[in-house]
């Protein structure tokens, strides 16, 4: 089993390792561009003159370009060096902004938006991977909690630093040009991403490591983490109607300054994240998710019927809550069910639901928008996330199972 176990993983005994801080440093750079600038793309291709249905299937374009890269992704990964490939998608992603700033069409939008979408079908689970390849396995929990604070922070400040480049930008000269110094400063944050990317220890790998992983078509997906995988799909698509549609909604409903809604919600998201790790791991996963899954539920009941900004904010206040309290533990769920070198293929399988949620959660979104309001689109989200309360029940004693088989082969 040596082969399959490799010792840098092994060997980490604390959190704050230089390998770790960099990985938080570059994914908290690369959200503050994505969060800067995801926000307002239903507000840049109804400027560019689209209608609901292509505004949603535009807003989630990407994720699906990321979900079909999955069968390169997760091989890729497992055999060349994470470090490059990671400086290599922060340049793809600068390159795709720039293009959204330059061409201000709604062709050259789509064809950047694939390209967005490639770049992305790197970036994620790259980084999820480092993540986890550099904790201690007793203290993963907290540390995934840990790492995500810099996308709560992101989430908080990036979409007001947006809609004020847009607003500058729009009174300085006009809304196009608004939009042009949006781009423009997600793909300066994904420039700066590079530091910390090259900062970190080179992947290199042995011809055995590398052999242990078996063919590239047995590294696309892993089945252990497949039921988190369903999980994050569900819960993932019901997140993307609040980062894609809540500016539009408080539009519709006449309500204010509804960008507040981001700094509430990444506020309790920054505490939720790290303090709901901490907890799993004293008491156990089920203990967490399954509260965390009505509470989120609860959001959206209550920004449904929100016709005041303070409403809104409680729904923001409850949705960072719940999600905060579900998706770092779904995630190590995941993570948990493989060996340490098998990490990538699991992160693969992981974005794959990702990937799915946040791609048919703004196009089915923008249908029912479409056909009824954006109050019924929240209503209809309960659904999925009913769902994953019963797929959760179902798939936590295969996890159980899992690990013990995992933790039975580590100590024979």
């Amino acid at each position: 089993m040596a082969n399959n176990r490799p010792a840098g993983p092994q060997e980490i005994t604390t959190i704050w390792n230089k390998n770790f801080i960099c990985v938080m440093v570059l994914n908290t750079l690369m959200c503050f561009g994505h969060f800067a600038s995801h926000p307002l793309v239903a507000s840049y291709t109804k400027y560019l003159g689209t209608s609901e249905e292509i505004t949603g299937l535009l807003a989630g374009i990407f994720y699906g370009i990321a979900f079909a890269m999955r069968p390169i992704t997760g091989p890729m990964m497992t055999k060349l060096d994470k470090r490059m490939l990671m400086i290599l998608t922060f340049i793809c992603g600068c390159i795709a902004n720039i293009g959204y700033a330059l061409f201000e069409n709604i062709t050259a939008f789509t064809i950047f938006r694939v390209l967005h979408g490639l770049q992305f079908g790197f970036q994620g689970s790259l980084v999820m991977t480092l993540a986890s390849d550099n904790l201690p396995l007793e203290r993963m929990t907290t540390g995934m909690g840990l790492y995500s604070i810099g996308t709560a922070v992101a989430t908080a400040i990036a979409p007001t630093i947006g809609t004020a480049l847009l607003a500058f930008g729009t009174r300085a000269r006009e809304e196009g040009f608004g939009f042009f110094l949006v781009f423009i400063f997600a793909a300066v944050s994904l420039a700066l991403s590079v530091i910390p990317a090259a900062l970190l220890s080179p992947d290199k790998k042995t011809k055995e490591e590398a052999a242990s992983t078996g063919a590239w078509y047995k590294n696309i997906i892993t089945v252990h983490a497949l039921p988190a995988a369903a999980l994050i799909f569900l819960t993932q698509g019901v997140y993307s109607l609040y980062t894609v549609y809540i500016i539009e909604f408080g539009i519709s409903r006449g309500i204010g300054n509804i960008s507040i809604f981001f700094l509430v919600f990444a506020t309790v998201l920054a505490v939720s994240r790290p303090l709901s790790g901490v907890l799993t791991d004293r008491l156990g996963i089920k203990k967490i998710i399954i509260p965390g899954l009505v509470i989120f539920a609860l959001s959206l009941v209550t920004v449904s019927f929100s016709n005041t900004l303070w409403m809104v904010l409680i729904g923001a206040a409850l949705a960072a809550l719940g999600f905060g309290s579900t998706h770092p533990q779904i995630t190590t769920m995941g993570l948990q069910t493989v060996r340490p070198i098998k990490r990538g293929v699991a992160s693969n399988t992981l974005y794959m639901g990702i990937d799915l949620g946040l791609f048919l959660g703004p196009l089915l979104g923008g249908v029912a928008i479409a056909n009824y309001d954006y109050i019924t689109m929240y209503r209809f989200a309960l659904i999925p996330l009913a769902l994953a309360l019963v797929a959760f029940l179902a798939a936590y004693p295969l996890f159980r199972r899992r690990r013990a088989e995992l933790e039975s082969e580590q100590y024979h």
